[in-house]
Formats: structure tokens, sequence, C-alpha cells
């Protein structure tokens, strides 16, 4: 069973499929959604459901959260804040111990009232 979400994430979807160079059309061959549906989705005629949203964050190649318009998705990463993330993960023990040590005065700064001007320097 799948459920439709409250808002309609119409442009993110537009904008994420054509960031990937796909139509309409393609993108529904590659999904088993209905070229009509998707651009209904993109009109904000429908709502896309989360089967829907799987579907095409794997063709997209994004996360889930990522169809969600940046009002209802705040925490949504950039490329390069994913990219940190994946280096980390992939970082040895000692290498996490320096990223942490290095990122604590980031946080410290971060909680002083300062959260919107970092994020805009990243």
């Amino acid at each position: 069973m799948t459920y439709p979400l409250a808002m309609h994430p119409r442009t993110r979807l537009r904008e994420l499929r054509k960031a990937a160079g796909l139509s309409q059309a393609q993108l529904a061959e590659k999904t088993g959604v209905s070229q009509s549906a998707i651009s209904q989705i993109e009109n904000d005629v429908i709502a896309m459901d989360t089967a829907w949203m799987r579907a095409f964050a794997r063709e997209l190649k994004c996360a889930t959260a990522d169809l969600l318009p940046d009002e209802d998705n705040p925490d949504r990463l950039t490329e390069e804040e994913r990219d940190l993330i994946h280096r980390y993960r992939a970082a040895q023990l000692e290498q996490r111990a320096m990223i942490r040590r290095v990122a604590e005065p980031l946080h410290e700064f971060q909680g002083a009232g300062n959260d919107e001007g970092l994020r805009k320097r990243a």
C-alpha cells in the first residue's frame, strides 16, 4: 500500500528529471510510471505516492527526500555535503577522529546562532 504525500514535490521532480537529461517519456519507461502521471505530478494535479518516489529516486540517483521541495526538506544535502559524508564513511578510524577534531570548532560556531551563514559558506 502506498500513501500520498501532503505536499506535491513537482518542482524537484521536474528539476531532477531535467538534470538527469530525461524526458517525461524516458522517465516513464524507466520507472513504469505513466508519462501522463509524471506530467500531472510535475503540474501539481496529483500527489506523488511513496512507491513512485522510490522509483523516481532510483532512476534519478537521489534520495527520496530529495524529491521534496526545500520548504518540506530543509535538511536536504548538497552534492558537496553528500561527498563529505561518503568520504567520512570510507575513512579509517584515525581519519574519522581527525575529521571530528576539525569539525568541532565549526559546531561551536554554528551553535552561536550562525547556522545559516555556515551553511551558505559551505
